[in-house]
């Protein structure tokens, strides 16, 4: 078995056990290898320790419990941590704040309309949104991360995107080009250029849109064009993308994967099995936290459907 296929099979088994202890011992049995080996190899993988992953793993689920409404002493048991002190210890460590300021936190962060969810992934924007309070929220998350983009040319690139998806619709029946603005707010939200935000609301636009590459070359600027012509060349070879359309993808991939509930369930395990076998390798690459962990999260739920 290959290096990929094991650690992706330890993957699902820890998902699968995560109110269980580990140790690195029965994990690389599970995998087929040695101990050393695999230590070795999942770090090589997943740029992580496997320790370090099943914490993070745990703590994830665990914050789903907490706001949930879960007592932290029980979350803290039912994934095997052994006291109250050394839960908030480690949650403290890897969040940055205790547990116990969760619910305070998401009492606050619902009001304001964010997401409860927001200490370990990416902002996301609620469901159902029109393509007019998705451009204002684009704005604004430009604002906040400091990208500056001539209004003119945003919404130049915007109107673009709606004649190049019109009439087309998603699978939960909203207007295609939500997705794609979607995908050019969280390509703000990771802090990416301008030119590869504005590409974003036409990341799949020879795929889907009804417009031809030839037409939108003479309405888009030639360094964002550039980057929605390779990233139509390029479809999901990623090895050979630019960083900027590999950006784009991830961004697209992750938004998909927000959405997946919408599709048919056998499709989602093989979105799910795509995203984690193809899409988080370059993830892992790009180095973003929080983008790995959403990624990896909703590839696992469904990957173990």
């Amino acid at each position: 078995m290959e290096p990929k296929e094991s650690v992706n099979i330890v993957l699902k088994y820890i998902d699968a056990h995560l109110e269980e202890t580990f140790t690195t011992k029965e994990l690389a049995r599970v995998a087929g290898y040695s101990e050393y080996h695999f230590i070795r190899m999942f770090k090589s993988y997943m740029s992580t320790t496997i320790m370090e992953y099943v914490c993070k793993r745990k703590l994830i689920k665990a914050s789903e419990d907490i706001l949930a409404g879960k007592k932290i002493i029980d979350v803290a048991l039912k994934y095997d941590w052994q006291s109250h002190s050394g839960f908030t210890r480690a949650f403290q460590k890897e969040f940055g704040f205790s547990p116990s300021l969760l619910r305070a936190m998401k009492i606050s962060i619902e009001r304001l309309g964010g997401n409860a969810m927001s200490h370990v992934f990416l902002e996301a924007t609620k469901t159902g949104l029109k393509k007019e309070e998705l451009l204002e929220i684009l704005k604004e998350r430009l604002e906040t991360n400091g990208i500056s983009i001539a209004q003119d040319i945003l919404l130049k690139v915007y109107e673009c995107a709606c004649d190049a998806y019109k009439g087309i619709q998603r699978y939960s029946g909203e207007e295609y080009v939500t997705h794609t603005l979607n995908t050019a707010i969280l390509l703000a939200e990771l802090g990416a250029e301008s030119k590869v935000v504005l590409a974003g609301m036409l990341c799949d636009v020879a795929e889907k849109g009804v417009v031809s590459l030839e037409s939108l070359e003479k309405e888009l600027p030639k360094e964002v064009y550039d980057i929605v012509a390779e990233a139509q060349n390029v479809k999901k070879e990623l090895s050979r993308a630019s960083d900027e359309v590999i950006l784009i993808k991830l961004a697209e991939r992750l938004h998909n994967m927000r959405t997946i509930e919408f599709i048919h369930e056998e499709k989602r395990r093989a979105k799910a099995i795509e995203t984690i076998e193809l899409f988080m390798p370059f993830a892992r690459q790009l180095g973003n936290k929080k983008l790995m962990d959403e990624l990896n999260d909703l590839g696992m739920k469904y990957y173990a459907e």
